[in-house]
């Protein structure tokens, strides 16, 4: 359960918009939970039948839900709106923005170039290294252990969890957050085959992340060999994607766990690729495409589509496939019986 500080109450989130209250005008809450682990301090929210019994024979404090869920919940403390998620996502947004900054300064044990440019209302922890030249914008926060390179750039309010690393040149937006063990411009996967020796192609572009992006623990984003390896605004990367060499991705899109992109791959805007989703160098993904779990992708996908399978095509096409394939025996079967007569 996620205590939060300070305890809320009802005059705090009364008027989030399209909500109305029902229940004790002087209820406090100070911690938002799952239904089995609430306390008479705890928000928990309700939109799906099948956790009704849960919530309803839970202590929360308050429950977040819908009009048909309230009337079943007579004498309860109730938040009600038509989405029950978003509101509780709000509400915590609310309460975390509510929580003190971390006080800014640079622990003792942190190394950081004499000609590195650090604000003074960043806060750099234990271990952190901060390489020549490099520059760290208002209100980072750089967890313990975090390894930032020389010449890096890094945006106003960024957070780097403990041991992300930023390789050399490499330049962050505002507001980015990286989460541990995420490594953000090590040399591209490039080699070619010179004779019986597998030649290493110098790797020294770099990687432009830009605000507001978001990237998972352990993650990797390969540096560009010329130019520059780019996560568009907005966009979203999972725990263990891998982002080849090159690769352009657009902006507000979502790449899910597992994703490997080859180098030079190019995703538009607002692209959904799902769990361990494989694309091919060289090829590029329209806008708002979707792309389904473990698909292959061979060729370009076009925007507003849908793909899914290996080798990746129209997802309607692929269904159809997919459920002629389960037939197959009972084809086989008639078949040898056609031949036998």
């Amino acid at each position: 359960m996620k205590k939060l500080e300070p305890s809320l109450g009802i005059a705090q989130f009364i008027n989030l918009p399209g909500c109305r209250y029902e229940g004790d005008p002087q209820l406090r809450i100070d911690s938002a939970s799952v239904a089995n682990d609430a306390t008479a301090s705890t928000v928990i929210f309700l939109e799906q039948e099948r956790l009704f019994e849960e919530v309803q024979s839970s202590s929360a404090g308050l429950i977040i839900t819908t009009q048909d869920f309230a009337q079943r919940l007579p004498g309860r403390n109730l938040l009600i709106c038509d989405k029950p998620y978003f509101t509780m996502m709000a509400l915590i947004s609310h309460w975390l923005a509510m929580a003190p900054d971390t006080p800014a300064g640079i622990h003792p044990t942190a190394v950081i170039a004499p000609d590195a440019d650090v604000s003074s209302k960043a806060c750099i922890a234990a271990g952190v290294t901060i390489g020549p030249h490099s520059v760290i914008g208002d209100g980072c926060h750089l967890m313990s252990g975090v390894q930032i390179g020389e010449n890096v750039r890094i945006g106003a309010g960024t957070v780097m969890h403990p041991h992300a690393v930023v390789y050399d040149d490499c330049v962050i937006g505002k507001e980015v957050i990286i989460h541990s063990c995420a490594v953000i411009g090590a040399d591209g996967f490039g080699f070619a085959l010179i004779g019986d020796v597998q030649q290493k192609i110098p790797q020294i572009g770099n990687v432009e992340i830009h605000d507001f992006v978001e990237i998972g623990a352990n993650t990797c984003v390969d540096r560009a060999t010329l130019g520059s390896t780019v996560i568009g605004e907005g966009s979203k990367l999972d725990n263990l994607v891998q982002i080849g060499h090159n690769c352009v991705i657009g902006k507000h899109c979502i790449i899910c766990a597992q994703v490997g992109l080859a180098g030079s791959t190019t995703l538009g805007d607002y692209v959904y690729l799902a769990g361990q989703v494989g694309a091919a160098g060289h090829l590029k993904i329209g806008d708002r495409a979707m792309v389904g779990a473990q698909s292959g992708i061979t060729n370009d996908i076009p925007e507003d589509s849908q793909f899914l399978g290996t080798p990746a095509m129209e997802a309607g096409l692929m269904k159809r496939i997919m459920a002629s394939q389960k037939r197959l025996p009972d084809i086989y079967r008639f078949y040898m019986r056609q031949i036998k007569d």
